[in-house]
């Protein structure tokens, strides 16, 4: 378990010298001074601590290619109702956890909210929309990293406070486009290393992260490509068969996306 320490001068254009402290260590291990306006946003909300430790042009070229503005939101699902689940579906409503979602689909296991719990509720669920655990795995093997998993709902479903909805705010991203992309490599690396900022437990997928995934702007037309191997994906789900092959292509469609080099495609494989 790491502790971080930040150290600035009064102004802004001062330089920030990072550290981390391991569990029960004596010394702090200092791995770079950077410019404090390379590591905290410009509204100051938000730190980046790894920031300075990934080439600048690397970091440059992901930002020139993502949109500028906020065009992804998230919102929680129904709190309070986990006492009012059932899996008995007579006058009762489809209703999934955080736990039933996996990659591109859901398990076996079939929920219910109470028909008089549900009914208030049904009007705003009832579209086509993104679901994703609200609570991000974080994996240790081979190397340290996370697993946002998420899934296109048809509309039938509710779904509680373990869940959140991931919505775009543009007519121009396509949900199963955004589904794809969410899931890939790329955008797992960003978000552990410079959202999440390699925290080891307890990563929420709330807005205030979303908001800060980049989202690469690309046309429909570019989109498409990635739609394809989504309802590939999806269809392949629905018959119990592998699809890793399809979500390595993604992976590589979404690198070519920002135009990577083999050298800035190892450092998100872990390589580097």
């Amino acid at each position: 378990m790491n502790a971080f320490l930040l150290f600035k001068q009064e102004n802004n254009n001062s330089e920030i010298t990072i550290g981390t402290v391991e569990h029960r260590a004596t010394e702090i291990d200092f791995f770079g001074t950077f410019p404090f306006k390379e590591i905290f946003t410009e509204d100051l909300a938000n730190a980046q601590i790894y920031r300075g430790s990934y080439p600048k042009i690397f970091l440059q070229k992901i930002a020139e290619k993502s949109f500028d503005a906020k065009v992804i939101k998230a919102e929680i699902g129904i709190s309070n109702i986990t006492s009012h689940l059932t899996f008995e579906s007579k006058d009762n409503y489809p209703c999934i956890k955080g736990f039933d979602i996996e990659k591109y689909g859901l398990k076996e296991s079939v929920r219910y909210l109470k028909g008089d719990i549900a009914k208030p509720f049904l009007e705003n669920y009832k579209h086509e929309k993104i679901i994703a655990q609200e609570i991000i795995a974080h994996i240790q093997n081979p190397t340290p990293h996370i697993e946002i998993t998420a899934f296109l709902d048809d509309g039938k479903r509710l779904f509680n406070d373990t869940c959140a909805e991931i919505i775009p705010l543009t007519d121009n991203l396509n949900q199963k486009f955004l589904l794809a992309y969410l899931q890939s490599k790329f955008c797992n690396w960003y978000c552990y290393n410079l959202i999440y900022n390699r925290a080891i437990r307890t990563m929420h997928f709330i807005d205030y992260y979303v908001s800060q995934i980049p989202i690469p702007e690309i046309s429909p037309e570019a989109q498409a490509p990635f739609i394809k191997l989504v309802d590939e994906i999806l269809r392949l789900k629905k018959q119990g068969e592998a699809t890793t092959e399809l979500e390595n292509k993604i992976d590589e469609m979404v690198y070519d996306l920002y135009e990577l080099t083999d050298a800035e495609k190892d450092i998100v494989k872990g390589k580097d």
